[in-house]
């Protein structure tokens, strides 16, 4: 546990920047769309951070992160 202590640590830190929320209806003829736009926010860097079913599919929470650095340098380079 202490080896992965310091590899937290190590790390950069991160900063939260986008959310998004896709609903993939359980429908044999609606789920595509769905499914496509989850798969272009993860080419486009977002992460799943949590998944919530509902009654008929479920909605899939995803977050996109920047190093906090880079953040503070694009708020003064801008």
């Amino acid at each position: 546990m202490e080896r992965d202590v310091k590899l937290l640590k190590k790390r950069p830190a991160r900063k939260l920047t986008k959310m998004k929320f896709v609903g993939v209806a359980f429908d044999p003829e609606k789920y595509k769309a769905g499914e496509a736009e989850i798969n272009e926010a993860l080419s486009d860097g977002f992460e799943v951070l949590r998944d919530f079913e509902t009654g008929g599919g479920i909605v899939i929470a995803l977050g996109k992160w920047e190093n906090k650095s880079k953040t503070v340098k694009n708020q003064w380079t801008n």
